[in-house]
């Protein structure tokens, strides 16, 4: 399926041509003239190898994940098919996350937990004697919370049953502190 022959009167031709939609064989095919005379006949074979294929196994947006640093990555799993040997990993990863090959199961991870922080653009792309499709997928870190109190000495007071709370502030690294209790004094 997907492959024709055809015959040009003008150049005197015969072209087998097109784009294999299924794969096997073997296909025998012969092409024998037209004509008055003793007409003669050639063969010949085509094989289709299927190309390799590559699937995201792990969940819907596995390959998009979006963490602090120091948080452990959801590992990211692919499954290669087909004619599919193996796959290579392009592109980066943050630090402390890699990727790897198992060829036991057929299976591409990239785990590990991000020491960094950025936006980090990677594509995993299958190996094999046919074609080999390539799938992308973005890890972005942000930075882990750090807390630090820059307070003269004696500037910040707390008593017996006093308390300091730090809070995120909507989101971002910025904290805000607030106190409670009997001689408290920021």
């Amino acid at each position: 399926a997907g492959v024709t022959g055809n015959y040009n009167g003008g150049t005197n031709t015969y072209t087998i041509s097109g784009s294999p939609a299924v794969s096997g064989g073997p296909f025998n095919y012969t092409v024998t003239t037209a004509g008055p005379c003793g007409n003669v006949s050639l063969g010949g074979t085509i094989n289709v190898t299927a190309a390799s294929t590559l699937v995201l196994i792990s969940g819907v947006g596995t390959n998009l994940q979006t963490l602090c640093a120091n948080t452990g990555l959801t590992t990211i799993v692919y499954q290669v098919g087909g004619t599919g040997t193996g796959a290579t990993l392009s592109g980066t990863l943050p630090g402390g996350v890699s990727g790897s090959y198992d060829g036991d199961q057929n299976l591409f991870f990239i785990s590990g937990t991000p020491t960094g922080s950025g936006t980090f653009n990677f594509t995993v792309t299958t190996t094999g004697p046919c074609a080999n499709p390539s799938l992308g997928g973005t890890i972005t870190v942000n930075p882990a919370p750090t807390v630090s109190l820059a307070a003269a000495p004696g500037s910040v007071c707390l008593t017996q049953n006093s308390v300091l709370t730090a809070t995120n502030g909507g989101g971002t690294t910025q904290l805000n502190y607030s106190a409670t209790g009997a001689g408290v004094g920021i």
